[in-house]
């Protein structure tokens, strides 16, 4: 299959599984506001898609379950580090600090897949691609305006570098497991091992089941739903669908061309908000936007 298609097959799959995850802000939105906690939230999400996909897997992948003991490490590894500890992190560091320094901070982590090719893999990076990553990261400080009236607390910021570090992991480990295991099978291992440290952390009969059947405002007053309807999105839709996408994509996108990529996610996210939770718009966030969308495809076209 020629180069050109590839790019073309894989960024494809990553634009579909961008749109789900940039939708699943909004929606995991509403449900804080009617009630979770952040860790509750990340709970159910967790172990309600490694369920689904645990049953899907089962039926059609069932032989790609199983792993040799010199897998256990990397798959546990990647599941941690790259799954579990990605939002954990971020979570942790919002708690801290305001939403748009963490975000930009947790969107550091194209720089550190740059250097990871460079420096590590031993592979050229152009000038072009740290100048497009300058500019994505200008726009998306433009876009959450991380000037006003920032608190730095120290702890925060050092949780959300590790949520870009996180990121980072996901996108480099993702593409060796991708190349040596179907996509729903790779999916469901690395859900599991974070699934495995949501139990821990907020074990299963500690959740606010009964906070489910409380009614969700929805927006444009569309009237309201309960709160298990909107979980059972963030599980599916926000979780399950997009990983299993990314999982895709990597096997037809190298991990620095992936991670550049998925710096349209917060620029997607925002567009969300301003249809679903009437969240406006303003000039400077508009041209940080186009910024982020420049960087994005000059790096994306850059030739090394």
């Amino acid at each position: 299959m020629a180069k050109s298609s590839r790019g073309l097959i894989g960024y494809s799959y990553m634009t579909v599984g961008l749109f789900f995850f940039a939708v699943n802000g909004p929606v995991a939105k509403l449900a804080l506001i009617s009630g979770l906690e952040s860790a509750q939230l990340s709970a159910f999400r967790i172990e309600g898609a490694f369920f689904c996909l645990l049953i899907a897997a089962l039926f059609v992948s069932r032989q790609q379950l199983k792993f040799k003991k010199n897998e256990i490490l990397p798959l546990v590894g990647y599941g941690f580090f790259g799954v579990a500890m990605t939002q954990f992190l971020y979570f942790v560091a919002i708690k801290r600090i305001e939403v748009g320094v963490a975000l930009i901070i947790e969107y550091t982590a194209p720089i550190f897949v740059a250097l990871y090719v460079r420096f590590v893999m031993k592979k050229e990076v152009s000038k072009r691609v740290w100048f497009s990553l300058f500019l994505a990261l200008v726009g998306l400080s433009l876009i959450t305006q991380v000037w006003t009236g920032s608190k730095l607390d120290p702890f925060g910021v050092l949780c959300a570098f590790g949520a870009a570090i996180a990121l980072a992991i996901y996108f480099i480990g993702g593409e060796p497991l991708a190349a040596k295991r179907d996509p729903i099978a790779l999916t469901t291992l690395s859900m599991g091992v974070g699934a495995i440290f949501w139990i821990i952390v907020q074990p299963w009969w500690t959740l606010p089941w009964s906070l489910l059947s409380k009614p969700v405002t929805l927006p444009h007053e569309l009237g309201s739903i309960p709160l298990a309807i909107v979980i059972g999105y963030i599980i599916f839709f926000g979780t399950v669908m997009p990983f299993w996408l990314y999982f895709i994509a990597f096997k037809y996108l190298d991990s620095k061309k992936a991670a550049i990529f998925g710096l349209l996610e917060p620029v997607g996210a925002s567009l969300v908000a301003l249809f679903l939770l009437g969240e406006s718009f303003i000039g400077i966030q508009i041209l940080g936007g186009a910024l982020v969308l420049i960087g994005v495809i000059f790096a994306e076209t850059a030739r090394k």
